[in-house]
């Protein structure tokens, strides 16, 4: 009988849609972190035009090098955080089983520990906005960034997109719907 209870409650859509947004948060916060360091990336990123030569005012040494990995490396898992806190704050708040939370986390952890994700993929669709601006520039990371990031909010937080996970209830199924409006003449009938 527990099992059937705890089936009843987990919401599909529910955790489709929280999917989705968190992996619009993951990877925002994966772009963004390309911020922190920005000389440094271009740099990495210009690397082999030097060659064995460097140049004079070359911004690259182990510890920065060592930072930009931990940033680039632990946005990803910031990312998934956020997203996990909000959709846990927004079923609570809902009164939504928790448990859907739970389970859009630990499928989360679980793609992207094997890059299942898709963003090899899907870079190319959601990086096109920042292409309005010099590639690895400051505006082309924000503008990429905060559109990923909008997106996600959106997906958590929109009316209509709540309205289409809420799960429906005994009182609110139309089959069992009590007929809104009632006759005079067939009251008094039935009563």
């Amino acid at each position: 009988m527990a099992l059937s209870n705890f089936t009843s409650k987990l919401n599909g859509r529910l955790i489709v849609v929280h999917l989705i947004g968190c992996w619009f948060f993951i990877y925002s916060f994966f772009i963004l972190s390309y911020l922190h360091d920005r000389e440094f990336l271009l740099s990495f990123l210009n690397y082999t035009e030097y060659g064995t030569r460097l140049p004079q005012n070359w911004h690259f040494d182990a510890s920065k090098l060592t930072i930009f990995l931990l940033w680039n490396g632990s946005s990803k898992a910031i990312g998934l955080l956020t997203a996990f806190l909000i959709s846990i704050t927004i079923v609570i708040k809902k009164r939504w089983y928790w448990v859907n939370s739970l389970i859009v986390f630990s499928v989360a952890i679980l793609l992207l520990r094997y890059n299942l994700f898709g963003w090899d993929y899907l870079k190319y669709i959601f990086l096109t906005p920042g292409s309005l601006f010099k590639e690895y520039s400051i505006g082309y990371f924000l503008t990429n960034g905060l559109v990923m990031f909008a997106i996600g909010l959106l997906l958590l937080f929109l009316k209509p997109v709540q309205q289409f996970i809420k799960p429906i209830t005994a009182s609110e199924n139309p089959d069992e719907a009590l007929p809104q409006d009632s006759d005079p003449q067939t009251d008094a009938i039935n009563n």
